[in-house]
């Protein structure tokens, strides 16, 4: 519960001392390991006490999930229409091998389901912004819209889990632009499909 708590709260809608807390993190992680991050130092540099941090989140590694989710959020949903998505998810994969360490240390304290749950959630919110503007003038009925946004969601949340079990393997500009090339116009057909059947 604590996960799918701290996984789903975005920076602007925090209080100040969360959002403090956050920022000495990421500050702390230029020059510090994840597995060397201590509370009293972050909650220092936060210019918060210990209690004010344990309020927030449970240990170091719940902090490192909320900037996790909160940092991939914004990266999708600042980029969620057709013409913007592949840069927002090239951006996203870019961000996450830079934050190598913190992404597989993050990644670890998950279970995969919980992972899998997170990537769809804010996936899903991106595409359904993406069949919205593509939808237009179609009439479709609500569940052949929302399998149309789950699927193309899945097709995206499989590159990402698979990118990220290979360790990251594939260049992310690749990967993302791949992604793209198939995707592209069908997004539309599949509506144009359901709508006329």
């Amino acid at each position: 519960m604590a996960v799918e708590k701290s996984m789903t709260t975005s920076f602007e809608d925090a209080p100040p001392a969360k959002r403090a807390l956050a920022a000495a993190f990421v500050e702390a992680l230029r020059t510090t390991p994840l597995a060397k991050l201590t509370v009293a130092g972050l909650a220092q540099a936060a210019g918060v006490n210990r209690q004010t941090f344990y309020h927030h989140f449970t240990d170091i590694y719940d902090l490192a999930r909320w900037v996790f989710a909160a940092e991939i959020a914004d990266h999708i949903m600042a980029h969620a229409s057709y013409d913007q998505w592949a840069d927002g998810c090239r951006e996203l994969l870019v961000y996450l091998k830079a934050h190598h360490e913190q992404t597989y240390a993050v990644i670890r304290s998950l279970r995969h389901s919980d992972l899998e749950r997170f990537f769809h959630r804010s996936l899903r919110a991106m595409m359904a912004v993406i069949v919205s503007e593509l939808e237009g003038d179609l009439r479709l009925k609500p569940a052949d819209r929302d399998f149309v946004i789950d699927h193309y969601t899945l097709a995206v949340v499989g590159h990402v889990m698979h990118w990220l079990a290979t360790n990251m393997a594939d260049d992310p500009v690749e990967l993302v632009s791949r992604v793209e090339f198939i995707l592209h116009g069908t997004v539309r057909e599949s509506l144009e499909r359901f709508a006329a059947r």
